[in-house]
């Protein structure tokens, strides 16, 4: 008898068990990491070499200081590894970049994009980006008159 109520107790485990994991299995873990969204340029360089010097007409220069301020932040960040992608570079600077269309890199089959911001002092930092389709991994950055 004892053998039987075990035997009874240990199916009523395994089919209790099963009902509460609901078909996953208990050793993974799901992640809801966000996807960066698409990235469309709202701004565009045409020039065959990424330089700081070129910008188009119309992008909305950032005032010198609120520009440094924002620098200051992207090098903090830079040295914590805490940006990811484009979105990470315009929450700093407030304002899109400026893409430079003729300029993207193949090497090793990844591509990188390169994209401007301005300060209205005349500096300016070039961003590098991985690109992965239309998302833009944050790779490097090359800062033009800033102290």
């Amino acid at each position: 008898m004892k053998k039987q109520i075990a035997i009874l107790l240990g199916g009523i485990m395994v089919v209790t068990l099963v009902a509460c994991s609901g078909g996953e299995s208990g050793g993974e873990v799901k992640k809801d990491t966000p996807k960066a969204e698409a990235v469309v340029a709202t701004y565009t360089v045409d020039a065959e070499e990424a330089n700081g010097e070129l910008y188009p007409e119309n992008y909305p220069k950032i005032a010198a200081g609120e520009f440094k301020e924002s620098f200051k932040v992207l090098e903090e960040k830079n040295m914590d590894a805490s940006l990811e992608g484009y979105q990470d570079i315009v929450d700093i600077f407030g304002v899109d970049g400026a893409y430079y269309e003729k300029c993207d890199l193949d090497h090793n089959s990844q591509l990188y994009k390169y994209y401007g911001w301005y300060g209205d002092d005349g500096s300016n930092i070039l961003i590098t980006f991985l690109a992965d389709g239309d998302n833009l991994e944050y790779y490097a950055y090359v800062a033009n008159g800033l102290n």
